[in-house]
């Protein structure tokens, strides 16, 4: 079996970088699955929110897939991003977040 095939889309508790690549400079987009099936997006054209309203991080994967974002690693494969690019500073807000979700506590 294709070994892409037996590993989680988005692992939880890793935060992935999206860009849209319409955009110039491409925008980015952090996500991030939680431990409760929900998820941190960060960033991006709707700006940082918490999944809610029963929202799965499943739901809110697909919304930014339909949305035209992709991940950082096919970007730079396809050139819209160079080699050096690295993702924004998180404020203070979105930092605590994140670092509560890979601690496990959310």
């Amino acid at each position: 079996m294709n070994e892409s095939l037996t590993k989680p889309i988005v692992e939880p508790r890793y935060l992935s970088w999206f860009v849209h690549p319409s955009a110039v400079p491409p925008v980015p987009l952090g996500y991030i699955r939680d431990n409760r099936g929900g998820a941190l997006v960060i960033g991006g054209k709707t700006g940082s929110h918490y999944t809610g309203h029963g929202e799965s991080w499943w739901a809110k994967l697909s919304e930014i897939a339909a949305l035209g974002y992709i991940p950082v690693e096919l970007a730079s494969r396809q050139r819209l991003i160079g080699p050096d690019w690295s993702p924004p500073t998180l404020d203070e807000k979105d930092s605590h977040l994140v670092s509560r979700i890979q601690a496990g506590e959310i």
